[in-house]
């Protein structure tokens, strides 16, 4: 059993409904993906300056190849609407902690 803050133990995709704001524009419902978990991070000795090498992996996202973005119009409470932006994750894992999208490298 894991208590509520520690982190997952492996990277990877979770999927949650929630309700996005923006200002007093709204939108309830909405099925979002996020990455959550551990991944390995390390220091070794090495044999030439500066002697020690980190190594520091993150967990980060790749995004949709077809699709890496998804357009959602908000509900504001002067009846206009409000475009918004969401990037849809494909998957998760763990990379050197540049952070940000892998399918760009």
């Amino acid at each position: 059993l894991r208590s509520a803050g520690e982190p997952e133990p492996e990277c990877r995709r979770f999927t949650e409904v929630r309700n996005i704001t923006k200002g007093d524009c709204r939108l309830d419902n909405v099925e979002v993906s996020y990455c959550r978990g551990r991944c390995l991070s390390r220091t070794d000795v090495i044999l030439e300056e500066p002697y020690l090498q980190a190594v520091c992996d993150c967990c980060s996202y790749r995004l949709d190849p077809e699709r890496p973005v998804r357009f959602l119009s908000l509900s504001c409470s002067s009846g206009d609407s409000e475009p918004v932006v969401l990037p849809v994750i494909h998957s998760c894992e763990c990379t050197s902690c540049q952070g940000g999208d892998l399918s760009k490298r």
